[in-house]
């Protein structure tokens, strides 16, 4: 057997080798682990400005919500003068102020910049709540909708029913060349079939209030549950 050259350690350069190969990959490994580690932190960076400018758009629609169910129910208001009165005195003073209430509509606006971003770049999965995420789902693609369904549904009633009936009779937005009074008007509003769009009317305008209030409770609901999850970043 040939004898090992002066100074030549075979166990010390498998120990050399294999110490190298170990620090490769470490090195490999805290490369892999500070990639993903970024990674990770820059999701979370994304989701919280998502939810941020979420909950941005839902403050917004809260105001929206609001003031347009307040304003519904003033409509309600009108239209349930002109079917309720007992004596012409109650409402000939104001007849035309009652009629314009009960010929108008309300509509379910909202601010869905954010979402409609969510959906187009498929952004959900960065929210990690599973709850938060199907609520906020469950919001825009089931709640909202079904609210402004009820609001169409008022506004196509009034358009195609309720005001061409009304205008067989008087002018529903007023008409300088063509001058119903009052009195008249008044007596028109008593005719069965006229009374009874307006009582149909009056149950579509009921039920698109009562989603846009719902809608505002759950916007305000959603807004708490980010908020919650927002404090535990």
């Amino acid at each position: 057997m040939s004898e090992q050259p002066k100074g030549f350690n075979i166990n010390a350069i498998v120990k050399d080798y294999f110490s190298k190969i170990i620090v490769i990959f470490l090195g490999i490994s805290i490369s892999f682990w500070f990639d993903e580690w970024r990674a990770h932190r820059k999701a979370r960076e994304m989701e919280q400005k998502m939810l941020l400018s979420l909950r941005s758009n839902l403050t917004q629609d809260t105001f929206m919500l609001g003031g347009t169910a307040k304003m519904g129910e003033d409509l309600i208001r009108g239209a349930h003068k002109l079917i309720a009165f007992k004596k012409d005195s109650e409402i000939i003073d104001s007849v035309s102020f009652f009629i314009d209430m009960a010929c108008s509509y309300t509509g379910c606006l909202i601010n869905q910049t954010t979402y409609e971003e969510i959906k187009q770049t498929n952004s959900t999965n960065l929210i990690q709540n599973d709850s938060l995420k199907q609520s906020i789902l469950g919001h825009y693609t089931s709640l909202i909708p079904y609210a402004k369904e009820w609001c169409e549904i008022d506004k196509m009633h009034t358009m195609s029913h309720l005001i061409p009936e009304m205008s067989n009779y008087f002018p529903v937005v007023i008409d300088t060349f063509n001058l119903v009074s009052n009195a008249e008007k008044v007596k028109y509003l008593k005719t069965q079939k006229l009374k009874n769009l307006l009582l149909t009317n009056l149950a579509y305008k009921r039920e698109a209030i009562k989603t846009l209030h719902f809608a505002n409770a759950r916007t305000k609901k959603l807004i708490a549950n980010i908020d919650k999850v927002l404090e535990n970043k």
